[in-house]
């Protein structure tokens, strides 16, 4: 009896950890009516084949219908391009590039924004009789805003707002809107804040410097003597540095201004 009884023990935690794994799965994996209505395909084209990884964001079906699964759930798996498409945001005026992705051994698919792909390093291999072959990869584009650069370029906007106060949430919420998840609008705006986003309007592939960035205020309607209404507000900044097309082009910023409780 005691020995029927383990065994049952066993089965139990056995079927509740299926149980469990069973539940991530299906959280991990879902349809959505309105994602997917909230996009309009622009164009889908083949691509030459480049490798990739990912560990942020999530993987879809074409058109963000379904979507498959979290990025974080594959941070190892190397993926393999072999198409893309652009997709239209209805709700925001922004265009999404996302590509159509294979593991290696073909068991997964779907699509990722670019923004979430990164770069598979190239290594050569040789093997007995044969030439040396090269991966492929996609290099990021130089001479644009780096990451070495971006807090300097978040401290000197900040000084264009002589007398602001640097809030630990507005960062949060300015990043949000910087990186939104999934094509889901991230820039929501409470009702005493103040939002501001400077657009880049040079295209993804050209410099972006942080001289542009006081004319693009002056022509937004927030010339230096508007700027300095707001000393005392509290304010938030973030600056788009990915590889774009997700709701924001690379240098493009988002300032949260509220005033101080």
């Amino acid at each position: 009896m005691k020995k029927v009884m383990q065994a049952a023990l066993v089965l139990g935690v056995g079927a509740g950890i299926l149980g469990m794994s069973t539940m991530t799965a299906s959280a991990n994996s879902q349809y959505s009516a309105s994602r997917s209505k909230s996009v309009r395909l622009v164009w889908r084209k083949s691509m030459k084949r480049h490798a990739f990884t990912a560990t942020t964001g999530a993987r879809y079906s074409r058109h963000l219908g379904i979507r498959y699964s979290n990025n974080d759930v594959t941070p190892t798996v190397t993926w393999y391009t072999d198409a893309h498409e652009k997709l239209y945001k209805k709700y925001k005026g922004h265009n999404a590039i996302y590509y159509h992705v294979k593991s290696a051994d073909k068991t997964l698919q779907g699509w990722i924004w670019r923004g979430y792909l990164k770069p598979v390093t190239a290594t050569t291999t040789t093997t007995a009789n044969s030439h040396p072959s090269q991966t492929v990869t996609v290099s990021e584009p130089q001479g644009k805003l780096g990451s070495k650069n971006e807090d300097q370029f978040k401290a000197a906007l900040k000084q264009l707002f002589p007398g602001t106060i640097s809030d630990a949430s507005l960062n949060r919420e300015a990043n949000g809107a910087a990186y939104p998840v999934d094509a889901v609008d991230g820039d929501y705006v409470g009702a005493n804040q103040t939002l501001i986003h400077l657009r880049n309007p040079k295209s993804d592939d050209q410099p972006f410097y942080f001289q542009a960035y006081e004319p693009l205020l002056n022509a937004a309607g927030y010339p230096a003597t508007v700027r300095a209404k707001y000393a005392g507000w509290h304010i938030g900044i973030d600056i788009h540095n990915g590889w774009g097309d997700e709701g924001a082009n690379r240098g493009d910023a988002y300032i949260y201004l509220e005033p101080a409780k």
